[in-house]
């Protein structure tokens, strides 16, 4: 006989009270019917687990053995069933939203909003550079939710399976530059003195953004010289910190007093879509509007992150929270 769950607790119950008779009474069971199980327990085990002393039914040195074991396995049910409880009363699945993409703080401020939801579990973060990749793990179902930025280049299609919710069509991009750079002064930054300096980014190849970018540099007569390439976010500011270049930066970046500060280019050449994708029915599709909402406030609470920031919200940002 293969010991289970009920037999553990027996044994637990007739440690518990002493009493073969006590105990069947707190399980439910008359005296001869535990009487009966207990035997065929030691059967199983192979030896006697229970003697009869003085004061009641005392636990062999095997019995010892067992309980001590049966008591962790039976702990471990109690608080399984208690989690259990807690996401059945809350309504909630038991699994962690998967959240993916590449978007910078919003990715935080979203996964801890997201914890702390009744419907979320929890939340596991994975960001990949190519805004391709993670749209298509949405379709595969390996993220439950991804907020993406994509580069206004042709070929934008969305899988099937997945549906998408529009943040903001045309989001600037800005440059990052040394608090004591040259260009600090000038606000917006001309393009062409952007791309007179050396520039960091990503490897050519990473994702689509580079060929939107050399694109870019194209239509402006300027061309770009990257002698810089990393994926590294903290490779990226040492560079810039040091002056040996400068780089994009997202609008929401925020500035880093005596090190980097971040500088909106004139007339916002540089711009990308931000879009939210996931699939219907699920628990996302279920609360997309939710979500969409807190990343529209995320960005009014964002005031403060770099003076151009603050410029392009109250000129252009604000918009969002009336169409959203």
């Amino acid at each position: 006989m293969e010991l289970e769950v009920r037999h553990l607790r027996a044994l637990a119950a007739i440690d518990d009270t002493g009493s073969l008779t006590r105990a069947a009474k707190r399980l439910g069971m008359s005296q001869p019917a535990l009487s009966g199980l207990l035997k065929r327990i030691e059967q199983s085990v192979g030896g006697a687990l229970f003697f009869r002393a003085e004061h009641g039914c005392q636990a062999t040195p095997l019995g010892a053995e067992v309980l001590g074991e049966a008591r962790v396995v039976l702990s471990s049910m109690s608080t399984i069933a208690r989690r259990v409880g807690e996401w059945s009363r809350r309504g909630g699945p038991s699994d962690p939203l998967r959240v993916g993409g590449y978007c910078g703080f919003l990715h935080v401020a979203v996964s801890r909003w997201l914890r702390e939801q009744p419907w979320c579990a929890e939340v596991n973060l994975q960001e990949d550079t190519d805004e391709r990749i993670s749209v298509d793990k949405v379709a595969i179902g390996e993220l439950d939710l991804a907020l993406v930025y994509r580069p206004p280049l042709p070929g934008l299609t969305t899988p099937p399976g997945v549906a998408s919710v529009l943040v903001h069509p045309a989001e600037p991009v800005f440059v990052a530059m040394a608090h004591d750079h040259p260009l600090v002064g000038a606000a917006p930054v001309p393009v062409a003195d952007v791309f007179e300096h050396p520039w960091v980014d990503e490897p050519p190849g990473t994702s689509r953004w580079w060929t939107y970018l050399n694109q870019v540099c194209h239509g402006h007569g300027v061309p770009l010289r990257q002698p810089h390439s990393t994926r590294c976010l903290a490779t990226m500011l040492e560079l810039v910190g040091a002056r040996l270049a400068v780089g994009p930066a997202l609008a929401t970046s925020r500035d880093r007093p005596g090190s980097v500060v971040v500088r909106a280019i004139e007339g916002a050449p540089l711009w990308q879509e931000l879009r939210l994708f996931y699939r219907p029915d699920t628990v996302v599709a279920a609360h997309i509007d939710e979500i969409h909402a807190h990343v529209l406030g995320s960005y009014a609470a964002r005031q403060g992150c770099n003076p151009a920031f603050d410029s392009w919200w109250r000129e252009r940002g604000r918009e969002l929270l009336v169409a959203g």
